[in-house]
C-alpha cells in the first residue's frame, strides 16, 4: 500500500497583490450573496442596502490593501504608518458616513448592517489565510 501525497497548499507568489486579489473575490462574493439573501427575504430595497453596507467595507478595505501593497513595492519603511494611518482613516469616514450623511429612507440597516459584518469577517479570513500562504524573502 502506498501512501498518497499531500498536496501543499497553494503559495501565494504574488504578495500583498496577490493577497488584495483573493480578498477582493471572496468578499465580493460574499456581498452578493448577501445581498441575494436580503432581498429574497425582505424585498428589493434590503438587497441594495446589502450591497451598500458590503460593498463600502469592500471598497474602503481595498483601497487600503491597494496602497499597503503600492508602497510595499516602492517603499516599504513607510508601509506601517500607512497602514495604520489608512485603518484609522477607514474609521473616521465610517464615522462619519453613520452621523453627517443622512439615512435615505429605503435603507434596510439591519440588512446593511449583517452585510458590512460579513464583508469584515470574510475580508479578514481571506486576508489571513492568504498571507499564511505567502512566500516572503528574507532580506
Amino acid at each position: 500500500m502506498t501512501a498518497r501525497r499531500r498536496r501543499a497548499p497553494r503559495e501565494n507568489t504574488r504578495g500583498w497583490w496577490g493577497i488584495l486579489l483573493v480578498s477582493v473575490a471572496a468578499t465580493a462574493a460574499a456581498v452578493v450573496v448577501c445581498a441575494l439573501v436580503s432581498g429574497l427575504m425582505h424585498g428589493g430595497a434590503a438587497a441594495a442596502s446589502a450591497g451598500l453596507g458590503g460593498g463600502l467595507v469592500l471598497l474602503l478595505s481595498a483601497v487600503t490593501l491597494a496602497l499597503i501593497a503600492w508602497l510595499w513595492d516602492r517603499q516599504r519603511e513607510m508601509v506601517m504608518v500607512l497602514s495604520i494611518g489608512a485603518f484609522v482613516l477607514k474609521i473616521v469616514l465610517y464615522g462619519l458616513l453613520l452621523t453627517v450623511v443622512p439615512r435615505p429612507q429605503w435603507l434596510d440597516a439591519l440588512a446593511a448592517g449583517v452585510a458590512a459584518l460579513v464583508a469584515i469577517v470574510v475580508w479578514q479570513a481571506a486576508e489571513v489565510l492568504v498571507f499564511a500562504r505567502t512566500r516572503r524573502s528574507i532580506y
